[in-house]
This record gives C-alpha cells, sequence and structure tokens, in this order.
C-alpha cells in the first residue's frame, strides 16, 4: 500500500529564469522555477542542467551463435571518482544534427564495431540522470554476423577514440551482470530487455 500523497491536480512548472554559465562540450545552464509543491504550496528551486546532446545505445546480437558485442574505453569521470576507467559498454554515441536515432545508431555500431546492423529494433528511451542531465538515450537491438565485419572500428581517431571489442556468448553477460562487472546504466537496461525478451539465448 502506498501512503505517499498524491501529486496535485496542477502539475504545470513555469520556468522563471535560464542562463548559460558554461559553454563548452558540455552546456551547463542554470534554471530558476516555480511551482506548485506536494501540499499545494508554491515552491522554487534552482537547478543546474547539463546537456551535450541527445544519443544512442546499441546492444548487437547474433542469435545464431548466442553472442553480443561489448566494448571498453578509457572514461575519466569513473576513473577519477570510482577508480573504474575501462567499464564494459554497449556501444553509444551522440545523435548529430539532421540525424535520427536509428541512423545515429547503424553509424556508431559502423565506426565503433565495424558491423552494419543486420536489423535494428528500438526498445524505448532512458533518461540516464534526470536531476541533472538533460541528455535522452534512445535504446536498440541490432543483428549482426561475424562474417559481416568489414575490417574497421574502434571508433574515430579524430575524435580520440580507442575503442576495444569484446565479444561475449549470452551466458557469459548474465555472469558479468550478476557478478556486478556491468555497471553502466545504458548496457543492464538492454541486457536485461534481451533477457525478457528472449530468454532463449541465455540458456
Amino acid at each position: 500500500m502506498n501512503d505517499s500523497p498524491a501529486r496535485p491536480a496542477s502539475t504545470e512548472v513555469d520556468i522563471l529564469s535560464r542562463r548559460r554559465v558554461y559553454d563548452g562540450f558540455c552546456k551547463v545552464d542554470l534554471i530558476e522555477a516555480a511551482y506548485t509543491r506536494l501540499d499545494g504550496t508554491p515552491g522554487r528551486i534552482t537547478r543546474e542542467l547539463h546537456h551535450h546532446g541527445n544519443a544512442v545505445g546499441v546492444l548487437p546480437v547474433d542469435r545464431s551463435r548466442k553472442t553480443v558485442l561489448l566494448v571498453r574505453q578509457l572514461r575519466i569521470p569513473p576513473l577519477v571518482e570510482h577508480d573504474t576507467g575501462f567499464p564494459l559498454e554497449v556501444c553509444a554515441g551522440l545523435i548529430d544534427p539532421g540525424e535520427t536515432a536509428a541512423e545515429a545508431a547503424a553509424r556508431e555500431m559502423e565506426e565503433e564495431l565495424g558491423f552494419r546492423p543486420r536489423s535494428l529494433q528500438p526498445i524505448g528511451a532512458i533518461l540516464p540522470s534526470p536531476g541533472m542531465l538533460g541528455e535522452k538515450l534512445d535504446l536498440f537491438l541490432a543483428d549482426y554476423s561475424h562474417t559481416d565485419n568489414g575490417g574497421f572500428g574502434g571508433g574515430l581517431a579524430d575524435e580520440g577514440e580507442d575503442i576495444e571489442i569484446l565479444e561475449f556468448t549470452c551466458r557469459d553477460l548474465v555472469d558479468l551482470l550478476r557478478k556486478g562487472d556491468l555497471q553502466d546504466a545504458k548496457t543492464v537496461v538492454l541486457v536485461q530487455r534481451l533477457m525478457l525478451d528472449e530468454p532463449e539465448l541465455f540458456a
């Protein structure tokens, strides 16, 4: 039984001000907003909005061999904060201007893994950190075959990418998940979705 108070009928939020405080690769805006609190009284909050664009994440699956592809590359923020500089991840990247999420997913898969997807299945979107980030991540499952590799992959050198490509069986993927070796949010979501939709791959 949920004893939490109901959200009031009015969920309108007034953005009172928005000011750019940092304008690099990541844009940081300071937002002041007014809204109605749960008890019906007026509330006001000030928050930072970090935004660098929207992105995609792709988990490629070879169903005939029951394998998937993941990547590993240097990630400075988790290295500095958590001493975990090379997390296992699905391939991912930002959506370029004028590009659809599906087009970005296919491009990122080719750039990072060297494979063009045989098909892409959209499975929804997630907000990685809604208290701070403006980013929305569109997630996809993709079909690949190990015979289709064009000899590329590893990311774009002019973007400083140095990406290791790793192939795992689906059963190995479950072990990684259970041991806590998968910590990247988009990767955990995609792996769990594959487990729900196609449990036969993990038998």
